[in-house]
């Protein structure tokens, strides 16, 4: 069951507001949250057990039901076993040698259950690529979300160990820790944002106004998603599993593929987002942006501090600031030059941060190259500032941004690396190199329909406000909004009201009338 089936908009979401309130009637905020508590667990649990109909009591029956539950079971073992280990890290804040291995023990056992579940079958190729074993993949099920939750909880326990969070109850440790907008594929979630809203509420659960703007972020997600992202699908498929099955592909196809990709991925993660959003603000939870315009960034560094926001922001404190700190302790202990020092204190630490980043994604050599084109990236650019150079052009430095971006997303989507490296030859060769001289088959692929998609919603992503700044006038995020959110949104601002509710409403149908079967979120791959 996901944000945008019809199971969750017209059944799911109206029973489970509906409990909300009928929680917050009876026992006020504490009981509402425990109420979104047990509602995460059973929403997440919903994602893997059969269909309703094919229940029965029968063995079998039991059997599939059962099996069904191991996400959910290896998701409550996470919730409760990272719940222990922050309260007893929090008893020995001042016994610090404890402390340190109670943490290391923690994040051990995080890495471990998230290693052997989501890499082990990668670990096991990359061992037989030495010759000396031939051991075959281990049959294992990798829960939905869990590099999700297993990183907010990692996040709690170093939170915890610096002593920047007191001890939660436990329903509320464990709505943090799987809030049903967040549990699948985000946002990465940090405590201090979220037990924050759990102190001392004294509005009410029910506002005509909170209900309005998250359901119209909802809308706006969920148009973004099966309008935008679902109808740019088919090019993007056609060029990618076209040049994975021996296709050629043109400079042409190769282009309007990549581009496509890009879109799709861009507006199927922001509709998420959005719809995250939308569905946390309505249950009374303000949660961090995760999305913000990157395609509107004129150079790397500014692409991640918009794109998956929440990620970027994790990985920059608790990666890459620990290694460039160590880093530049080393060249100030030692007294060397400026070029040690921006290879030590900055490009080393980027390179290793998105790195990470990739292989968090995903198990596989394509991630591997894909964080490591934005690690270099990331550290070129570091170079360029540290060098004194005067910033390029706008035009310029978002062509190149862009350029980077879509040709690391091509490796990002293919199935391996000979399919990224054909596209990727027809691409930057110009279709010297694409393979159509070799006699292979041409990709197929409507360009002038692709052609059409890409200026259309190219100009959405670039001239229009995204969804945040529409809805500035009522903020729904925990962020602080930029001082620039009402300039940036222009004429496109969202006030309730008839004309309001009418527009929203016939966006939603429209979204709705569109969605279609065995579509889901790109994200929850990862």
């Amino acid at each position: 069951m996901t944000f945008h089936s019809y199971q969750f908009i017209c059944l799911a979401l109206p029973m489970l507001y509906i409990g909300f309130l009928l929680a917050f009637r009876a026992q006020g905020w504490p009981g509402a949250f425990r109420f979104l508590a047990v509602a995460s667990l059973a929403f997440y649990s919903a994602w893997s057990l059969p269909p309703f109909s094919t229940w029965a009591l029968t063995l079998e029956s039991l059997n599939a039901i059962g099996g069904s539950l191991a996400p959910l079971a290896i998701l409550s073992a996470s919730v409760v076993a990272n719940y222990a280990i922050g309260n007893l890290i929090l008893r020995c804040k001042d016994q610090r040698r404890l402390a340190t291995l109670l943490l290391f023990a923690g994040l051990a056992g995080n890495m471990l259950a998230l290693g052997y579940l989501k890499y082990a079958n990668f670990l096991i190729d990359i061992v037989n690529l030495t010759s000396i074993t031939n051991a075959g993949h281990i049959g294992m099920i990798v829960p939905i979300g869990m590099s999700f939750y297993t990183f907010i909880q990692i996040g709690y326990l170093i939170d915890a160990y610096a002593g920047q969070v007191e001890r939660p109850a436990f329903w509320n440790y464990v709505l943090f820790a799987t809030f049903l907008p967040c549990v699948t594929a985000g946002p990465l979630v940090q405590q201090r944002e979220i037990f924050a809203q759990m102190q001392d509420r004294r509005d009410a659960a029910f506002n005509p106004l909170t209900l309005a703007a998250g359901l119209t972020m909802f809308a706006l997600g969920l148009f973004k998603k099966v309008v935008f992202a679902d109808n740019l699908a088919p090019f993007a498929d056609a060029v990618f599993n076209g040049v994975a099955a021996g296709e050629a592909a043109t400079a042409a196809t190769a282009w309007l593929g990549s581009i496509c990709y890009a879109l799709q991925l861009y507006f199927d993660f922001s509709g998420y987002s959005d719809m995250a959003l939308g569905i946390g603000f309505i249950f009374g939870i303000r949660l961090p942006l995760n999305f913000d315009s990157p395609f509107k960034a004129t150079n790397i560094s500014e692409f991640w501090r918009r794109w998956h926001m929440t990620m970027t922001r994790f990985f920059t404190a608790y990666v890459y600031t620990p290694l460039a700190v160590r880093g530049m302790r080393r060249v100030v202990a030692t007294k060397t030059g400026d070029v040690e020092r921006y290879v030590r204190a900055a490009a080393i630490p980027a390179v290793v941060t998105f790195l990470v980043a990739g292989i968090w994604h995903g198990a596989g050599w394509t991630f591997v190259v894909y964080g490591l084109i934005h690690g270099f990236a990331i550290a070129a650019y570091l170079g360029w500032s540290r060098l004194g150079m005067r910033p390029m052009p706008m035009l310029a430095g978002w062509l190149l941004t862009m350029s980077v971006v879509v040709s690391a997303l091509v490796v990002f989507r293919a199935p391996d690396l000979a399919t990224a490296g054909n596209i990727l030859a027809s691409m930057w060769s110009f279709g010297a190199l694409g393979g159509a001289a070799a006699g292979r088959t041409l990709v197929g692929i409507d360009v002038k329909t692709a052609t059409s998609m890409v200026v259309l919603l190219g100009a959405v992503v670039l001239l229009f406000p995204n969804t945040q700044q529409i809805l500035h006038q009522y903020w729904i995020s925990s962020d602080t909004p930029a001082t620039d959110v009402a300039t940036e949104a222009g004429l496109v601002v969202w006030r309730p009201g008839f004309a309001g509710s009418i527009a929203i409403g016939a966006l939603l149908c429209i979204a709705i009338g569109c969605i279609g079967a065995g579509s889901t979120f790109l994200y929850y791959q990862f």
